[in-house]
């Protein structure tokens, strides 16, 4: 079956923005706005942003995570100060060790990350009273108001932020782009902690409209904290400032906050339509700011990048649900995301007790993110980097391009299974088309012998011209018209592009087939000499374009060669071996690798960091055959070998010996006592313990201390025991669940209380534990 997508006449109207934001540092860049997208140095500048807070992770690990979010793709790093985490008795300012909120930053810009700080006051996060002090209640004034006693105390905390962060300002040269100021302001709010009775009581949502935010800016301009971005969260009726701050918005696939004795099991979200967020004719279904949608860049700050379990609500994420949101929100004109979160972490014990909110864990935050809270790297995470690593690449290309609709899009909802859901960003005469086919809560129908038809100004291109396309379900995926692949025409690829290379004057263009779907490339044959395809064949059409199609399955190369003697490549990638690969810059230069595991930069070089394997091992591509073998472990002892296949370099070394053998003392079936051996966790980077169990909530004790604690979902409990190292003497661990019935689920006749409950047999159970050491294996650049 054929759709058609009509594009003519399509032209976006772009102009500087009215936002009175912007601003440069010492070294000239300069970041301001279009009224479509942000502009860094005066061209399109598409930030990748990805939550991570760092006062929820070990300080002396900081650096390898911000490294694992630069190697995902991500940019800029946004992170909550949470003031109950700074000031937990009044008077009492605590910026060390994992608080440190300086050497955070500090660490961001050698890396090379922008950072958003999100300075509240109030913030949630899932944190004690959104992230207010306790002692900060039972004042002579409201919360969350243009209250002068409220104010003082916020002045209070900024001078105390602008201090920590003094210097750090982008205008300083310092990595600071933007301040959120508070968050969810006429939204939402959180539990107030101190009742004792969850689920009815709730701090103030905010009061003082508009002129409570314009008095939070000036106040974080007085001390000190000056940046080019000031922004808030947008829905929920926020008060947006006439051009005074950027308003971010999101979406979450899962919404535990939902479920109710009235509403037992979360609906179907809208998240995953196309939507036309930035036309102001457009019924953006439950986007409805206060401005005209036209006259500011539509941007995130909260897409889900996962969702942290609540005891009301057991889910396991799926990975898909991450990488379609992005998808969709792009293509319906977004230029600027934001992942919350992307780094899970793990809430801090503080002196007045958990710091969290009782809803959910005391203790894990690991938001099933796509780095988790012990630095895991997730199936998430696979998806989203060829994602990031082409809005990094190409995303200057797209920025400009409008958003274009089929007939019949906006009157779509999240219940229609059946339809196929499609949109096109588009300059008029090139663009990317985008297809999606996942629904949260809902299972969409696989799409068979689908064609597509995109009618532009002066010609109409069909997406396959050979064999149709058979949509799998949770598919996400987007294919490019007329792309300029240096200088070459890409008229259509039935392929997801990824990144390019330049390397000994050859350029080379990586593609994600999608799963079922084979690569077809059609190029424009004017200037082309000759095709060679590897792993497929190339035909030419009627209309003189040469057509190359690489069978799904497999990877393969397709080198074009062109009157002017230049050549052209295009690697043609499985999707597994599409989320292997990893975009590394080392010594000036863009390396591309492809590794099962975890690739990041190191002293010298760069680190493999794996789990459960005996060999290391990771490919280059190296666009000249004769090559010589360049990489070799830092550790000269190591078994290694470098083998060239085909166009690239495998490179394979014996990895740490660390198998861990654990000794299981049964109490109960619901309580266990794990014992380490004593020098587990000498000669490896982190163990991760993997618990397979029953129950309603897990426990793990050390030294009668709760150190980690689960919401069960029926997926593994993990922990890494690294950071408990000096918590753990005698190895000695001690897990504990409480039970869980196996009947369905019912709710308590009080429905203020919504408390869930089950009928049935009470299960608490352990069925097994495991240990995986996370090796580091380093390897160094070879300068001969």
């Amino acid at each position: 079956m054929e759709h058609t997508i009509q594009a003519r006449g399509i032209r976006k109207e772009i102009y500087p923005s009215t936002l009175r934001l912007g601003g440069a540092n010492p070294e000239g860049d300069e970041i301001g706005f279009t009224n479509y997208y942000m502009e860094l140095s005066g061209g399109p500048y598409f930030a990748i942003c990805g939550e991570f807070h760092y006062a929820r992770y070990p300080h002396d690990q900081w650096e390898t995570e911000i490294r694992k979010m630069k190697m995902s793709g991500i940019n800029v790093i946004p992170t909550y100060i949470f003031w109950n985490h700074h000031e937990e008795e009044e008077g009492r300012f605590d910026w060390d060790g994992d608080r440190d909120l300086r050497a955070f930053v500090e660490q961001c810009g050698r890396n090379g990350m922008y950072v958003i700080l999100r300075i509240g006051p109030f913030c949630h996060g899932e944190v004690r009273n959104g992230g207010l002090p306790d002692w900060l209640f039972g004042r002579a004034f409201d919360v969350r108001s243009n209250d002068e006693g409220y104010l003082r105390y916020v002045k209070r905390l900024y001078d105390e932020i602008g201090r920590q962060a003094a210097g750090l300002m982008f205008k300083d040269g310092g990595p600071v782009i933007g301040i959120q100021l508070e968050n969810e302001f006429n939204a939402s709010a959180a539990l107030w902690e101190l009742t004792a009775k969850q689920g009815d009581e709730y701090l103030s949502g905010g009061s003082g409209g508009e002129a409570h935010i314009l008095r939070l800016k000036a106040m974080a301009a007085e001390a000190g904290l000056i940046a080019p971005i000031y922004s808030i969260t947008g829905w929920g009726n926020a008060p947006v400032p006439t051009d005074e701050v950027l308003p971010l918005y999101g979406g979450y696939a899962y919404t535990p906050w939902t479920i109710t004795a009235q509403q037992r099991e979360q609906q179907p979200t809208g998240e995953y339509l196309f939507t036309r967020y930035h036309d102001n004719a457009a019924q953006a279904r439950d986007f409805n700011p206060p401005y005209p949608k036209e006259s500011y860049p539509f941007a995130c700050c909260e897409m889900g990048g996962g969702m942290q379990t609540w005891y009301l609500d057991r889910f396991q994420v799926e990975p898909e649900s991450v990488a379609a949101m992005s998808l969709v929100k792009i293509a319906s004109g977004c230029n600027f995301i934001g992942y919350y979160m992307f780094h899970g972490g793990t809430n801090p014990v503080g002196r007045t007790g958990y710091l969290n909110e009782s809803s959910t864990p005391r203790i894990t935050y690991d938001f099933q993110a796509p780095i988790g809270e012990f630095g895991q790297i997730r199936s998430s995470n696979h998806l989203l980097r060829p994602l990031h690593y082409f809005l990094q690449r190409f995303g200057g290309r797209l920025a400009p391009m409008a958003t274009r609709l089929p007939d019949g899009a906006d009157s779509l909802v999240p219940e229609d299974t059946e339809s196929l859901r499609y949109a096109l960003r588009t300059d008029g005469r090139s663009g990317f088309l985008f297809v999606n086919n996942y629904q949260d809560h809902a299972e969409m129908a696989e799409q068979a012998d689908i064609r597509l038809a995109v009618e532009l100004e002066e010609e109409t291109i069909r997406f396959p011209r050979g064999k149709s396309w058979s949509i799998r379900r949770n598919a996400s995926f987007f294919v490019p018209l007329h792309m300029d692949l240096d200088g070459l025409d890409l008229i259509s690829a039935s392929a997801q592009p990824v990144t390019e290379l330049e390397s000994n004057c050859v350029r080379t263009y990586f593609f994600l087939m999608p799963k079922g779907i084979d690569g077809e490339f059609v190029l424009d044959g004017a200037s082309i000499v000759s095709i060679e395809a590897e792993a497929g064949q190339a035909e030419r059409d009627p209309d003189g374009a040469y057509r190359v199609t690489v069978p799904h399955e497999t990877s393969g190369m397709i080198r074009i060669q062109r009157a002017e003697g230049a050549e052209v490549r295009i690697y043609a990638m499985e999707a597994g071996e599409a989320a292997m690969l990893w975009e590394m810059e080392h010594e000036g230069e863009r390396r591309i690798l492809f590794s099962a595991e975890a690739m990041i930069p190191a002293e010298g070089g760069l680190a493999w960091l794996g789990g459960g394997r005996s060999e290391a091992s990771f490919r280059e591509y190296v666009p000249a055959r004769d090559d010589e073998p360049k990489w070799f472990p830092a550790k000269e002892n190591r078994a290694a070998s470098a083998e060239r296949q085909g166009w690239f370099m495998t490179y394979t070394a014996a990895a740490p010996d660390a198998a861990i053998a654990l000794e299981v003392k049964r109490i109960h079936d619901h309580k266990l006592v794990v014992v380490l051996p004593t020098d587990a966790l000498d000669e490896v980077d982190d163990v991760i313990l993997r618990i397979s169990y029953t129950g309603n909530v897990g426990y793990a004790f050390s030294g009668g201390q709760l150190i980690h604690d689960n919401f069960y979902n029926g997926a593994p409990w993990e922990i890494g025991l690294s950071r408990f190292r000096n918590r753990l003497p005698d190895g000695e661990l001690v897990l504990e669940t409480t039970p869980l019935r196996d009947g369905p689920a019912v709710f308590a006749p009080d429905a203020e209380m919504a408390e869930r409950q089950s009928e049935g047999k009470a299960v608490a159970k352990f069925h097994s534990v495991t240990a995986e050491p996370v090796r580091r294996l380093e390897w160094q650049r070879a300068t001969r």
